[in-house]
């Protein structure tokens, strides 16, 4: 008997979510088809209307956990273009008092940055890369939710150091001073005088205040970027601002001094980065003119048979299901959006983006209420530490359809799509996006719903159930 009202639908939904068994359909993923249907559980498929869109709202900028990730680089992707970062950030005192100054002369400066053991691209690019420091002369906010687009004014006149080139390939090596090794990264000599000359004052501010927040006001930051970002490489590297393991394990500067009474016996006084009480942002630009990702951005048809996905900030996916109306009545079990990889645009030196999230977009009439264009988290995700480790997956999977192994994300919105037919919406509009721990990292090039290959068309495989008389 088929469920005579939505109350007893919506009852129903998650009592018969495992009612689905396994058998391929024409399309069908043998995952969520059906075995029979003499317990009424059925299957059927709605088409999708796709494009590639870019946003840049990617933020970069607020402290949520450690570790904090960020880009310095540029490398360039011979289908998604060409992209550049830097990496902006504040630093504190270790001791906040500036009497160890005291009698001393101050001999040198490094600024240490730490190898987070990922770079996004070719594993084995050996591009010699030239990374510069420059002194911030805009304020940094902690907890501050900078925008990947956003940037700050950095001083050109006197920079902070000199370029200073590194192998990307041999990033990974440990930072060797003396006969010491420590954390992989970066470390680059600084200017010392343009250093001391805004460090200096700072420290001292902050040590007659007994406040660690002066320093960082007064100074404002660190800018680490390319030298030159014409000269692109096949890889970029990601690099972490915190750690607690000593003076490599973390951003920061690193000044070496000796009290004037003895020369030999050399110290180190740390100004480091700590996410709860420094500002930080990545600035990442992207430049798609001249290469195929910028045909889908730019495409104006109605449905592309071509769609494309990176890391935010980047190309995402819009996905349009329509025909919700025609689903019959009874209870959704699985509704799966399935968007298939094209083998054919697959590099192996550029891997595969991780895992899709949804979110609806209002369409003005449905959720009532709503303003057109608003955007919301999809109903399937639930609310708590994990806000996506539930029903709904989003990761890459190998599926079966017509005897060929297909690469596909797989979304199952079951209770979007439920709640949809219930306000007979006919259309539910999704964005997709990737995950956002390394910005701009990842790409994936997929079937749209015009694809001419039925294997590798975007579509949304509905799996229900509905009693037998």
């Amino acid at each position: 008997m088929k469920p005579s009202n939505s109350s007893l639908l919506l009852a129903l939904i998650f009592s018969l979510f495992a009612l689905s068994g396994c058998k391929e359909g024409s399309v069908m993923d043998a995952g969520i088809s059906p075995n029979d249907n003499q317990i009424g559980i059925y299957d059927t498929s709605l088409g999708c209307i796709t494009h590639t869109y870019f946003d840049d709202t990617v933020t970069t900028g607020l402290y949520i956990s450690s570790p904090v990730y960020q880009s310095a680089g540029a490398m360039s992707d011979p289908f998604f273009g060409t992209l550049t970062s830097a990496t902006y950030f504040q630093l504190l005192p270790l001791d906040l008092s500036y009497s160890i100054y005291d009698a001393t002369t101050i001999d040198s400066a490094v600024l240490v940055v730490p190898y987070s053991g990922f770079k996004y691209g070719d594993s084995v690019d050996n591009t010699v890369v030239p990374y510069q420091a420059f002194l911030l002369n805009d304020n940094l906010a902690p907890g501050t939710s900078y925008k990947s687009y956003e940037t700050k004014n950095i001083d050109l006149v006197s920079p902070l150091s000199e370029p200073t080139p590194v192998n990307l390939y041999r990033l990974g090596d440990s930072t060797v001073v003396g006969s010491s090794k420590y954390q992989p990264g970066l470390r680059i000599r600084l200017n010392l005088q343009t250093l001391l000359n805004r460090l200096k004052p700072a420290h001292k501010a902050a040590s007659d205040g007994g406040d660690q927040n002066i320093f960082r006001d007064q100074f404002k930051g660190v800018c680490l970027k390319v030298a030159d970002a014409r000269n692109m490489a096949k890889s970029l590297p990601y690099f972490k601002l915190d750690g607690s393991g000593g003076d490599y394990s973390g951003a920061g500067i690193l000044v070496y001094y000796h009290k004037d009474t003895a020369p030999n016996d050399v110290k180190v006084e740390r100004y480091f980065f700590a996410g709860e009480n420094c500002g930080f942002f990545n600035n990442v630009n992207r430049d798609w003119s001249h290469s195929p990702v910028s045909k889908l951005i730019n495409s104006t048809a109605g449905n592309d048979s071509v769609i494309a996905i990176q890391n935010l900030p980047g190309p995402c996916l819009d996905v349009m299901i329509t025909g919700i109306k025609s689903l019959p009545s009874g209870v959704i079990n699985k509704a799966e959006l399935q968007l298939a990889m094209l083998p054919w645009y697959e590099d192996s030196r550029f891997a595969a983006v991780n895992r899709l999230f949804p979110f609806a977009i209002a369409n003005g009439t449905y959720p009532a209420g709503v303003t057109a264009g608003t955007k919301r988290a999809a109903l399937d995700v639930f609310s708590g530490s994990n806000p996506f480790g539930n029903m709904i997956s989003g990761e890459l999977q190998t599926l079966r359809r017509n005897g060929t192994d297909v690469k596909a994300y797989t979304v199952n919105i079951p209770r979007e799509v439920m709640a949809s037919w219930k306000a007979g919406n006919d259309t539910l509009h999704l964005r997709l996006e990737g995950t956002q721990l390394f910005v701009g990292a990842y790409r994936a090039v997929l079937g749209g719903g015009n694809h001419t290959n039925v294997n590798y068309r975007a579509k949304l495989f509905v799996v229900y159930s509905s009693l037998n008389k």
